[in-house]
């Protein structure tokens, strides 16, 4: 099964969401999570990841437009940083798993 990682600070750090399948749409993820109280969500929120398994590709836009980082994708790794690899910070909107 693949999985990664979203982290809204460099290094690793706040609030965090796993996710487990290409995600076209980060508006759609709750941002805080149900019942927690903190409003919004992913999109233009991610400065590093952790890519536990699987390669996966990055887009600036929702639906999996401007690719973001390399076009091979990244595969497992800990990636303090997004802007490390080419990604812009805080302006990824979707994710696609190229392979498992």
């Amino acid at each position: 099964m693949a999985e990664l990682i979203l982290y809204v600070d460099a290094n690793f750090g706040g609030l965090h969401t796993h996710l487990f399948d290409s995600t076209p749409h980060f508006s759609q993820l709750a941002f805080g999570g149900v019942g927690t109280g903190i409003a919004g969500n992913w999109n233009d929120r991610v400065s590093s990841f952790i890519i536990v398994s699987g390669t996966w590709q990055f887009f600036k836009d929702e639906g999996w437009k401007s690719l973001q980082g390399p076009i091979e994708g990244l595969g497992p790794g800990h990636y303090n940083s997004v802007t490390a690899v080419g990604i812009d910070n805080d302006a990824l909107s979707s994710v696609k798993l190229v392979a498992p």
